[in-house]
Formats: structure tokens, C-alpha cells, sequence
């Protein structure tokens, strides 16, 4: 059972911190093949969060697209441009992670805080951050 878990992590490419739940592994998972166009691939470990960020005690998913690693001739997802890729937010909502927020950056970082700051580079290598206002993502 180990060497079955151990496998699917090297799989996608993260450790059990950063993706604990069922749901958030299925959807690391889609990310990659969509972003891999269905060829195999990996994402980093910042490229999938799993923690709570809007302070209901619950884990949610940020899936940074620029952590998404391909084989074959390209390399990156496809959701990514010449700077920046998608980053997408997931909200969870009893057992059901609910995508509620995506934008474009790079380099996530997420702060320590109860409802944390996510910070990230904008197009121009310009850092933002985002946190959760009780109705949505907002920039700081």
C-alpha cells in the first residue's frame, strides 16, 4: 500500500503536504493533462497548495499552471504565456473543492496568516497579492 501511494505522488509530481485529499489530487491531475495536452507530465511542489484560505478550517487548492512540467517538445502548459501562466483557486465546500477564482501569475507564494496573503509576479515580473475577502479574491 506504501510503494502504491509513494508511486501515484511521483506520478503528479508532489509530496503529500501540498496535496492531501482525494479530490485535490483528481483535479492536479486534470490540470496536467489539460495543461500537457494528454502527454505526461508533472507539477512541482508549489505548483499545487492544498491549505485553508478563506478561514473556515477547511483545506483548499491553489494549481499554479507554471509548476506544470510536460514531456515531449514543449515543455510548459499551455496555459502559460511568455511571463506569466494560469493560477486557479479552489474553494472547498463540504467534500467538493469549487473553483471560484483564476488569474494569471507566477511564483506562488502563500503567507501564514489564518486567512492568508497569496502572493505571486504579475506580467512585468511585478509581485501582488491576493487574499480572501469573505465573498472573493481580492488584490492588496
Amino acid at each position: 500500500m506504501l510503494i502504491l501511494a509513494a508511486a501515484a505522488i511521483h506520478i503528479v509530481g508532489m509530496s503529500p503536504a501540498e496535496a492531501q485529499s482525494k479530490a485535490a489530487a483528481y483535479l492536479v491531475k486534470q490540470a496536467i493533462a489539460d495543461g500537457c495536452e494528454g502527454r505526461p507530465g508533472t507539477i512541482g511542489l508549489s505548483g499545487a497548495i492544498e491549505r485553508d484560505r478563506d478561514g473556515d478550517g477547511l483545506p483548499d487548492l491553489i494549481i499554479a499552471e507554471d509548476e506544470i512540467h510536460c514531456s515531449g517538445e514543449s515543455a510548459r502548459s499551455i496555459k502559460c504565456g511568455m511571463q506569466v501562466c494560469s493560477v486557479t483557486f479552489y474553494l472547498r465546500r463540504r467534500p467538493i473543492l469549487q473553483k471560484v477564482h483564476d488569474m494569471l501569475g507566477s511564483g506562488v507564494s502563500v503567507g501564514n496568516e489564518r486567512i492568508p496573503k497569496i502572493s505571486m509576479y504579475a506580467h512585468g515580473g511585478r509581485r501582488g497579492s491576493v487574499h480572501w475577502n469573505g465573498r472573493g479574491f481580492a488584490y492588496l
